[in-house]
């Protein structure tokens, strides 16, 4: 699959140089262009990595990997545009729905964990860290993500709360300061009531960790960490299933990160609430 990149570039066609659409042919020759590093595609491409950075400016992206992840946007929806071989077909039997649902899954975390700002997770989890109460919230279906979330980092003995009512998002919200942080999810991105405590939250101080699909949307463009996940939905899966798979798996490296970097103290306390359920098992 060729990612063609080509709406931007063309509107910026006439000023584009010879350099730059050297990249561009570069970037066009592979199917994964967005695992390039800077110096890689630079080297393939025999210009220097000052013309990548002219480049990338000059198509409006801050930074190479804000380019990298326009990349792997642009291959997720060219996937999904192409062809509806991926999607489910009505004479599709389990074996080869469950392969279909399989190969997306895996695409979609491959593609968000080559695009994965690391800077942004490791400050994000230092966040977490110096954090006095953890809040998830979500709606709808990011609402059952949300829960999940909260389920694993209440193991960590802190103050940590899954609020799905927008009321109630409101009410907590109202009442937050600088010690707290907010994992806000949401698929679109342009939830109302998500952006509306999120905007009361961010008033009042707390920090915002907002895991979505699209940074050119509202909620992304509040977020104090912002944590992308890259999926192609198709016609039979339109209501992010493959989306809240990578939501819990970017959760899920939170936690095990904090749990790694907490040491003995926190794998004492994951110890000691295993230890309580595992009580009331018989």
């Amino acid at each position: 699959m060729v990612v063609q990149f080509s709406t931007t570039c063309r509107t910026k066609k006439e000023s584009i140089t010879a350099s730059e659409r050297k990249i561009i042919n570069q970037l066009n020759q592979h199917d994964k262009p967005f695992l390039l590093s800077m110096n890689e595609l630079s080297l393939l491409s025999q210009v220097s990595e000052p013309s990548v950075v002219r480049l990338y400016r000059k198509l409006g992206y801050a930074s190479y990997q804000e380019l990298k992840v326009a990349l792997a946007q642009e291959l997720a929806e060219s996937r999904s545009a192409v062809s509806e071989t991926h999607d489910i077909q009505v004479g599709d039997q389990a074996d080869v729905v469950f392969e279909k649902i399989s190969d997306q899954i895996s695409s979609a975390l491959a593609m968000t964990k080559d695009t994965l700002n690391v800077t942004t997770i490791e400050q994000a989890v230092f966040a977490l860290q110096q954090a006095k109460r953890l809040y998830f919230f979500g709606q709808g279906l990011s609402g059952t993500i949300a829960e999940d979330g909260a389920h694993k980092f209440m193991r960590l003995g802190e103050t940590t709360l899954s609020v799905k009512d927008p009321h109630y998002q409101a009410i907590y919200a109202s009442h937050m300061n600088d010690q707290d942080v907010v994992i806000a999810i949401s698929h679109s991105g342009e939830t109302v009531d998500i952006i509306d405590v999120i905007e009361i939250a961010k008033s009042n101080g707390a920090q915002v960790i907002v895991i979505t699909s699209n940074r050119n949307t509202t909620l992304a463009s509040m977020a104090t960490y912002l944590l992308l996940t890259q999926a192609s939905e198709t016609n039979k899966r339109s209501d992010a299933m493959v989306s809240r798979i990578v939501q819990l798996a970017l959760i899920d490296t939170m936690y095990t990160r904090m749990v790694a970097l907490g040491g003995d103290r926190l794998t004492s306390r994951v110890n000691q609430s295993r230890l309580a359920v595992t009580r009331m098992k018989k």
